[in-house]
């Protein structure tokens, strides 16, 4: 599941058959690279009187997550108790995606554009990093994230590691890379 796709995401008891509010922030526990919670809008809009106070839903009392709502079996799970315990050591997943990610070795990879997670777990599998504008972003695995510190998220330097399909001086495309363009890509195989 992709952060991006999360947020907004409609609410629901599944016991009340009723719409608690829309997600409107996902908390991250960054030493555990986990979705421990998410806080909920009980606004009805843009034009809620209070967006950003509302209900604290702990993961572990989410019934489902699927890609058009996130369900509770009732309204006493939006409760809250884990992450409003672990609050000030949580981050905000928006926060998060404003950070830089460098690798180990100092090659600046980008910034991250979202966070993937299992809708399962709440494990993070990855982050995605945009590189800038025209440059194709990238999923990095989970297991090359060293570090999600204060300022920076740092990987490992494998990340930056060639792609042994692009060897320095090819100038044939094979065909395990040609679904690899990118913008500025140009095919060197002869008509």
């Amino acid at each position: 599941m992709n952060s991006k796709h999360v947020k907004g995401l409609s609410v629901i008891s599944i016991a009340d058959g009723k719409k608690l509010g829309s997600v409107n922030h996902i908390f991250v526990d960054p030493v555990q690279k986990q979705v421990v919670g998410f806080s909920v809008s009980a606004g009805h809009g843009l034009l809620s009187s209070d967006p950003d106070h509302g209900l604290v839903v702990d993961a572990k009392d989410v019934h489902s997550l699927g890609p058009d709502a996130l369900t509770l079996t009732d309204t006493s799970a939006a409760r809250g108790d884990a992450t409003n315990t672990t609050y000030g050591g949580l981050l905000d997943a928006e926060q998060l995606t404003k950070r830089k990610v460098l690798t180990e070795g100092g090659t600046m990879v980008g910034q991250i554009a979202s966070l993937e997670f299992d809708p399962v777990t709440y494990r993070i599998t990855g982050i995605e990093a945009s590189p800038g504008f025209f440059k194709s972003n990238r999923m990095i695995p989970v297991e090359q994230v060293t570090n999600i510190g204060e300022e920076l998220v740092v990987v490992s330097d494998a990340v930056c590691a060639g792609d042994p399909n692009d060897a320095a001086g090819s100038s044939t495309v094979t065909s395990s890379s040609a679904s690899r363009f990118v913008v500025g890509d140009v095919d060197t195989k002869p008509a």
